[in-house]
């Protein structure tokens, strides 16, 4: 089954540098309910077993969980941001612990939202500033009709008809003193909730009609414009990928 993630992808170099923001990347073939990526880490050379990677995610686990306090998401962005690190060496082990938490975390878990929300957006808003890099955040979408009898190898449904389309969507936080982590997070999954929304409204000829790039265009500069405050701005959209499939025949647009 085709799915979608987005991971920050962060190595610790010589001299405290991290990478650059732009490898992180977004992916229609992992999971399309959130956007959970996996990272390889430097220098490994055996891959771990799931046992392993489960057992070395639990003191990472509740590393991340200890910034869900009480009341983090009445919290500004500003102070929960400078909460979780301070220096790029800071960051490049939160980042670790983030990747090992995401490679095992499953979205039955009570803190998956606030992991795989809350914490990548923030976590990837210090690593941006820290290399003076456009703020992005990653939306994949799809539409599935026709079921087909046949399950995949992964034993999910099979489609005769999908489409795919995976968003960037550039934002900046104006006042992160003023900006709730509540409204930082609620801004940008509502742009994501609303495009799913838009693209499952439309019917299969409206899909392959040749215009689906512009109608969701279309649609994100209008929700770009509506969810846009004084203290945070949603400034573009770009359609990374658009993939569409009919009865086994693949339509370019």
């Amino acid at each position: 089954m085709k799915k979608y993630l987005t991971i920050i992808l962060a190595i610790l170099l010589a001299g405290n540098v991290l990478t650059g923001c732009a490898e992180q990347n977004s992916s229609h073939e992992q999971s399309n309910v959130t956007e959970q990526r996996s990272v390889s880490a430097p220098n490994q050379t055996e891959t771990p077993t799931s046992e392993e990677t489960l057992s070395n995610s639990s003191a990472t686990y509740e590393k991340l969980i200890a910034y869900k306090t009480e009341n983090y998401s009445q919290q500004s962005v500003a102070d929960f941001n400078a909460a979780l690190a301070s220096t790029p060496a800071e960051l490049a082990e939160l980042l670790d612990a983030q990747a090992d938490v995401i490679n095992a975390i499953t979205p039955n878990d009570e803190n998956y939202d606030f992991i795989m929300t809350t914490m990548q957006l923030s976590t990837n808003e210090l690593y941006c500033e820290h290399r003076g890099e456009e703020l992005v955040f990653y939306v994949g979408i799809s539409k599935k009709s026709r079921p087909c009898e046949e399950l995949d190898e992964s034993g999910e449904k099979t489609y005769e008809f999908t489409c795919f389309a995976d968003l960037q969507v550039a934002y900046s936080i104006n006042s992160p003193s003023l900006l709730t982590i509540a409204e930082r997070d609620n801004t940008l999954l509502t742009f994501k909730e609303e495009m799913q929304d838009y693209l499952n409204s439309l019917s299969e000829a409206e899909i392959t009609d040749g215009n689906i790039r512009t109608k969701l265009m279309d649609k994100a500069t209008g929700l770009i414009n509506s969810l846009s405050t004084e203290n945070m701005e949603l400034s573009s959209c770009e359609i990374s990928l658009l993939e569409i499939n009919d009865a086994g025949e693949e339509i370019i647009q």
